[in-house]
């Protein structure tokens, strides 16, 4: 009996691990602009929006997703290190103040697309676009 589930547990993680792998690599296989499309798709039916609704915010929206890509891109990517080593303080010093920046370069840039999208959008509509409410959840309580 132990036996049985013990190779039944074990077909489960394989199963998990083959189905994690093919969506690493069907997520590899999508282009930034059909990642953009999708997710203008997405939010045109999450927040109802009308024909001409839709039909100001699909191209302000590839503006906005652009200029998200190009802030994310424009410093490269973190420093690659060997598994278990650490960084030293300097290159985590150097990592620190480049995530800063691209968060002051992302405030910046929803700061000025807020007022943009808010010409056509409620505010609650906005704010499910640049997921401004993610800060503002209520905790969890774990008792």
């Amino acid at each position: 009996m132990k036996k049985i589930i013990i190779l039944a547990i074990s077909a489960i993680l394989v199963a998990n691990v083959s189905a994690q792998e093919q969506k690493k690599e069907c997520a590899s296989k999508v282009s930034k602009e059909e990642r953009v499309e999708f997710e203008i798709k997405r939010l045109t039916n999450e927040l109802m929006l009308s024909d001409l609704q839709a039909e100001k915010f699909a191209p302000l929206y590839r503006e906005y997703a652009g200029k998200v890509d190009e802030i994310f891109h424009k410093n490269g990517d973190c420093p690659k290190h060997e598994q278990g080593k650490e960084l030293t303080d300097a290159e985590l010093d150097k990592l620190a103040k480049q995530r800063l920046e691209k968060q002051k370069e992302l405030v910046n840039l929803k700061s000025k697309y807020y007022d943009k999208f808010r010409k056509d959008l409620s505010a609650r509509q906005v704010a499910k676009v640049l997921r401004l409410n993610d800060c503002c959840r209520k905790p969890v309580d774990k008792h």
